[in-house]
Formats: C-alpha cells, sequence, structure tokens
C-alpha cells in the first residue's frame, strides 16, 4: 500500500502542473488576441500614408490637389502646403499658400466663389487637414473670410471651401479645402 499512496501524490502534482500549464496557455493566448484586436483596430482608425485605405494621406503633386479643388495658386505663392486623404467615398483635399497681399482681390475675384463673409468657424476636419500639412491654423487668425462653391464632376460634386486672412507681413494667407459631395 506504500507504493500506491506514494504514486497518488505525485499524479496529484502532475495533474495540477498540467492545470495550470494549460491555464497559463489559455491566459497568453486570450491576451494575445486582445493585443491583435487592439493593433487591427488602430490599424483601420489610423492607416498607413500611401497604403491606399480609407483614411489614408496619399503622395500626390501639387497640381492633383490644385485639380481636385478646381483652385489654381498663383506664380507669386510661397510657403505652398497640400495634401490629399483617401476617404471611404469621398475624398478630401487641403492646400494652404501666402501671396502678396495686393493681390488677394484680384485672386478671390477670379474664383467662382460666392457670399464672402467673416467668419471664426472652420469646421474641424479642415483643421485637422491644415495640421496635417503644417499649415497656419486658421481658427487663430481673425479675422477670416471664407467663401465656397460648387463644382460638377463626372461622378461626384466638389465642394470646394477657401479662407483668406491677411498677415502681418503685408501677405495674405489662403486655405482651401475641397470635398467630394453627393
Amino acid at each position: 500500500m506504500s507504493s500506491t499512496t506514494r504514486t497518488a501524490p505525485a499524479t496529484a502534482r502532475s495533474r495540477r502542473r498540467l492545470l495550470l500549464a494549460v491555464l497559463a496557455a489559455f491566459l497568453l493566448l486570450l491576451a494575445a488576441g486582445v493585443g491583435g484586436l487592439y493593433w487591427v483596430d488602430d490599424d483601420l482608425r489610423h492607416p498607413k500614408p500611401d497604403s491606399g485605405r480609407p483614411g489614408a494621406w496619399m503622395t500626390v503633386d501639387r497640381d492633383e490637389v490644385s485639380r481636385f479643388a478646381h483652385v489654381t495658386v498663383p506664380v507669386s505663392a510661397e510657403d505652398i502646403r497640400w495634401g490629399y486623404q483617401n476617404g471611404f467615398q469621398d475624398d478630401f483635399v487641403v492646400l494652404a499658400f501666402r501671396i502678396p497681399q495686393g493681390e488677394l482681390e484680384q485672386y478671390k475675384s477670379a474664383l467662382p466663389a460666392s457670399g464672402w463673409t467673416d467668419t471664426s468657424y472652420v469646421p474641424q476636419i479642415d483643421l485637422d487637414g491644415f495640421q496635417h500639412i503644417g499649415a497656419p491654423d486658421p481658427s487663430t487668425t481673425p479675422p477670416l473670410t471664407c467663401g465656397d462653391f460648387y463644382t460638377p464632376g463626372p461622378a461626384k460634386n466638389i465642394g470646394t471651401q477657401v479662407c483668406v486672412a491677411s498677415r502681418s507681413d503685408g501677405t495674405s494667407q489662403v486655405w482651401v479645402s475641397a470635398v467630394h459631395t453627393p
């Protein structure tokens, strides 16, 4: 009987170790699964640049952004910055530059924008876009004058907003945002 009692505790210890090993493996797999879900969620919310996924900022040239927005960048423009964000259904572009103060009225009159109005409100999506390209924040540059226009497209219309503000250095800052619209 003594040989039976010696193997019983050893068998019980082996079972406990096996149970602990299985439990530890389960917990590790669970942690890996949860971590994987966070990684996938972060990848969906913040796609890599040039991935072509919705929300990704794409590398395109300035002329393509200008054509999308139906806005020309004057030859005299300085500090030109632009960005193109791929959307799920609607793409979005931002463009910012400075022009000499004396050219501002001529530039505005060449745009098909209607109803230039003073405002301090800039939509958050536009602010995010301007921040992404490193342009000055238009919401902190009063007085801000904005006009908008729509351009029919082959598949979708383009809604463009142009905002301008005078700067103390004798130039005017121009901000352009455009998006596909239904």
